[in-house]
């Protein structure tokens, strides 16, 4: 394994603001760090037996000092931790992208759009959220993921984006089969319209073509709606040789239409040549000077980056040998640049005909790509698909709860050993609240229904796996084939009230209809109303504090705590629609 580099020469490998003082590391905006690079064990055993981190110093006369974080090399890199944590919550952070942002010499409109995550399996790599963390620390006010035949990384981006507060876009590699040939693109959605038609070609790429994963070129000019096309860098040949076909691509994209400039350098020289010669033949065939483009098709600067950091080249002829036996398109320099290191690269590679100006001006393309982008994932609502009875089912049940809570009691009678009743009893009535409160009535039902499916065709299915052993009303429901109280198996390994959103507090609880003369109508914002008895106990919350009133107490503004389960399966049920008499 290759040493690590020191102190200095990481920290300014990963562009870090900082001072050096003595043993002190000081970081600007992050904090002091204690330097501790002479060790023989990272770790010690206490007197108690407890393994923690082998400190050179105690950490009470560190804190003291202001200085909470300690540095250390293990490995390759360097790392640090917060002493501040909980020892058993200790965790080793990578050092970097931590403090101030660092200042560069070119400052323009530049956002990454050729970010290849760990969703493009065995070839691209990293968490997006550290990807996130990365081009904000560089300055980077977005980013795109270009995942090649995947979209999987898109709904990681959108919260992973949104988290960082950086504007993000949904981008998307593959191959277009025109005639003979196969060109690359790279495909932006810029609209919610634009978003569909990417997943449409999602599908036609990796289900309809399975066997080539490439799109035929009508399929693709028809799903273009919406959508910013970017003829990739090895393209350029064909853009030159093929410019009668171009306007096609033109008229279908409404003038969004590019062609990728990546001055990465590659490792072989023959590839390496090969995509200079396509980015020379675009330049010498489509550029008219001063910032013109035959055909209006503007070169626009995405870096295809497939690692978060330099030194972690070696990532990618891994994960490339995992697939294929073999690397491709190897580079040591595939990693997020800064702004002055792209520079330096245009620089290198391009003539004086081309000043500044054309650098800035490709820069600013990705910004014209991103910042017009408005697609995203509506996170408002829960999207999770309802189940459909069949007419036999209708008859026999009547609605999906009633067909949930029959198929557990079918179950029951069947499966519960004779003389447990009781205890099983409490399960399914706990596990029951927690599955309709959370709204999975249906995916249960779903569940069931592909499970029957399966094995009246002949395809093997398994007793279950994962936390779903858990739970028992899978297991009533003929959907796993393990009895989790005789193995003593846990429910909330499977689902966590509390994560589904079900917090301990003090609620309304619906009771059974009783007839009553003294009653008292409560109005909703949605002109339904709700007929309570005047003694019926409520916990609402007024003025910010909860409180428990009865119904004839309610005031106008009150917010009734019901319960979730309430809320989606029993109140909806019970309000009538009529002209209320009083308000809460």
């Amino acid at each position: 394994m290759k040493e690590v580099v020191s102190l200095k020469e990481w920290l300014d490998n990963h562009n870090l603001i900082y001072s050096l003082r003595k043993d002190v590391l000081v970081i600007p905006g992050f904090g002091r760090c204690l330097i501790q690079d002479n060790y023989d064990h990272i770790f010690r055993q206490t007197k108690d037996g407890d393994v923690v981190f082998n400190s050179i110093e105690n950490y009470s006369y560190l804190i003291a000092d202001e200085i909470y974080y300690i540095v250390f090399p293990f490995g390759c890199r360097w790392y640090y931790i917060d002493i501040r944590k909980d020892p058993s919550d200790l965790q080793f952070k990578i050092l970097r992208y931590v403090g101030e942002s660092p200042k560069f010499e070119h400052e323009c409109e530049f956002y990454p759009l050729g970010l290849h995550s760990g969703f493009e399996l065995l070839n691209g790599s990293g968490l997006l959220k550290d990807w996130c963390a990365k081009a904000k620390f560089l300055g980077y006010k977005g980013i795109a993921v270009a995942d090649r035949n995947t979209m999987a990384a898109s709904l990681d981006l959108q919260q992973s984006a949104t988290d960082a507060g950086l504007k993000y876009c949904f981008g998307y590699s593959l191959t277009v089969r025109i005639g003979l040939d196969k060109v690359g693109v790279k495909i932006y959605a810029a609209t919610q319209q634009g978003f569909r038609n990417m997943l449409r070609i999602q599908k036609a790429v990796a289900v309809d073509s399975f066997e080539t994963k490439e799109i035929d070129l009508i399929t693709l000019l028809n799903l273009a709606e919406g959508n910013t096309l970017v003829f990739d860098k090895w393209s350029g040949h064909w853009l030159t040789e093929n410019k009668n076909a171009l306007q096609d691509f033109v008229d279908a994209f409404d003038g969004w239409v590019y062609f990728q400039v990546d001055t990465t350098e590659y490792r072989a020289d023959r590839i390496d040549s090969t995509l200079l010669q396509s980015q020379k033949a675009y330049f010498d065939n489509f550029y008219l000077g001063n910032l013109e483009y035959s055909m209006n098709i503007r070169p626009v600067l995405i870096q295809d980056v497939y690692y978060l950091d330099k030194e972690d080249w070696r990532t990618k002829i891994i994960l490339n040998k995992v697939d294929t036996g073999a690397a491709h398109e190897q580079s040591y320099k595939q990693y997020l640049k800064t702004i002055d290191e792209i520079y330096a690269e245009f620089r290198a590679l391009f003539s004086d005909r081309y000043d500044d100006e054309v650098f800035y001006d490709m820069c600013a393309a990705t910004a014209d790509i991103i910042e017009n982008a408005t697609a995203a994932y509506d996170l408002s609502d829960n999207y999770a698909p309802k189940y459909d009875m069949t007419p036999q089912e209708q008859a026999k049940y009547g609605d999906t709860l009633t067909m949930f809570r029959e198929l557990i009691e079918d179950g029951f009678r069947k499966l519960v050993p004779e003389g447990e009743e009781e205890v099983y009893r409490r399960r399914v009535e706990y596990e029951k609240y927690v599955i309709e409160s959370t709204n999975n009535v249906d995916y249960f039902l779903i569940q069931r229904d592909e499970l029957n499916w399966a094995q009246e065709n002949g395809i093997l299915t398994g007793i279950g796996r994962g936390s779903a052993g858990g739970c028992l009303l899978l297991y009533l429901m003929g959907i796993t084939f393990i009895d989790p109280l005789k193995y003593d198996l846990i429910f909330e390994r499977f689902l966590l009230p509390e994560r589904a959103g079900l917090e301990p507090d003090k609620v309304t609880i619906m009771a059974d209809d009783i007839e009553s003369s003294d009653y008292f109508e409560v109005a909703f914002d949605n002109d339904t109303i709700l007929l309570l008895d005047k003694d019926a106990e409520l916990v609402v919350i007024r003025d910010g504090e909860q409180l428990t009133v009865y119904a004839d107490e309610l005031q106008e503004g009150d917010d009734i705590q019901f319960d979730n389960c309430d809320l989606l399966h029993t109140l909806p049920h019970k309000l009538l629609h009529e002209n209320p008499t009083h308000n809460s």
